[in-house]
């Protein structure tokens, strides 16, 4: 079986719960997922779109993100022309970003920069969406440094349910390309984490059954420990 990440996600409200959060699994994991949502492609608004507080500093880098000894950050883009963004976000110093196929119509553009950058870059790709979409942009402009599928349609908000055609949609994703890196987020908890693994995910992305949990790094290792 290969090495399966466990990517602890928040969708922060503020830089202060950005910052309180990822100092409770500074020490637990390597990276964290930022999802940052600004009312357009997703319905959530979230910092910095909420407050723009310590945002202009984290860009023009007289500031650092928070624990960036200890964390690398990816930051989940839920916004519609995500390539006005990613330029400040690359940075404010994120190793790594989630962009949605659907959110705009300039993939190139999004290749061209995370590869000047140096960050990973992840497609993501909702339930409802053909993975016909995914493989044709994947052909024409080259492999990702992973794919993120969404376990629900409803994104920017925590706590949903995961959409089951998921395990398909991996093991297709899998079967297609057996040494990519498979992201899901959305749903993500102990009961469905070892049947996403078995379907061909890679990599576990999950906010509430982290950071809802009484114990964070036992809900960690639950994760870990498949």
């Amino acid at each position: 079986m290969n090495k399966v990440d466990i990517i602890p996600a928040i969708l922060p409200n503020s830089f202060e719960d950005f910052e309180s959060h990822a100092a409770r699994v500074k020490t637990l994991v390597s990276r964290m997922q930022i999802d940052v949502a600004d009312g357009s492609y997703a319905p959530s608004r979230t910092w910095p779109y909420t407050s723009s507080e310590h945002f202009a500093e984290l860009v023009g880098q007289d500031e650092g993100l928070p624990y960036w000894e200890d964390l690398e950050y990816e930051v989940d883009l839920l916004i519609r022309k995500p390539e006005v963004a990613l330029a400040d976000w690359i940075k404010a110093g994120v190793s790594g970003a989630v962009v949605h196929i659907e959110s705009t119509d300039d993939h190139g553009a999004i290749v061209d920069m995370s590869q000047n950058a140096g960050i990973d870059l992840g497609w993501g790709i909702k339930p409802s969406t053909p993975n016909e979409k995914l493989f044709e942009i994947i052909d024409t402009l080259g492999m990702p440094g992973f794919v993120q599928v969404m376990g629900s349609d409803s994104i920017g908000h925590g706590g949903e349910d995961l959409d089951e055609s998921v395990y398909d949609k991996i093991a297709e994703i899998r079967e297609r390309y057996p040494d990519l890196t498979i992201a899901i987020d959305i749903g993500v908890n102990d009961e469905t984490a070892p049947d996403l693994v078995d379907a061909g995910a890679t990599k576990l992305v999950s906010g509430s059954f982290i950071f809802e949990s009484p114990d964070i790094p036992d809900a960690i290792d639950q994760l870990k420990n498949l």
